[in-house]
């Protein structure tokens, strides 16, 4: 009979619900690491406005309905900025949320483990009591038997003297 762990289905719940806060965590991780790339992207859109428009007033073609227009776009690209950064935030705060989870089922799964490894030690140990056992009691049958024959059950005789 081999060892059948009780709490076997509790261990396996326990396994998957970390398993799947795993994957949350790795989902928020990367849906932060595509709004920090839609943030450079639109950081390197304004520092290429910021250059065309410096580029522009170098030169003496300054258009006051293009700087005006340049502003304004400048104005929209910090708003989206603004966006991202406070979604951003909240994605933190969820990912934060998400990572204390995943902890906790880390260690109930560990609680769990622990559990199982009680429980084959135990077994482990009530096998060898009743192997032990086992042994003990034909160890004494045969000490029964050789009595019963006759035969000197405390020395062997070999032969030396």
């Amino acid at each position: 009979m081999s060892f059948q762990y009780r709490f076997d289905i509790l261990l396996r719940l326990r396994e998957r619900e970390r398993d799947e806060a795993g994957a949350a965590v790795g989902q928020a991780n990367a849906a932060i690491a595509k709004i920090d790339q839609q943030m450079q992207e639109v950081e390197q859109t304004r520092v290429g406005l910021k250059q065309a428009m410096s580029g522009e007033s170098l030169t003496g073609n300054v258009s006051v309905d293009r700087m005006l227009q340049g502003g304004r776009y400048d104005l929209q690209l910090q708003g989206d900025l603004q966006s991202l950064a406070d979604t951003r935030g909240k994605l933190v705060q969820e990912l934060q949320r998400r990572q204390e989870v995943l902890k906790t089922a880390q260690i109930e799964v560990k609680r769990w483990e622990k559990l199982k490894e009680i429980d084959q030690q135990r077994y482990r140990e009530q096998q060898n009591h009743r192997e032990q056992l086992e042994l003990d009691e034909a160890a004494s049958r045969n000490f029964q038997r050789a009595a019963a024959t006759g035969h000197d059950t405390e020395t062997l005789d070999d032969g030396r003297d």
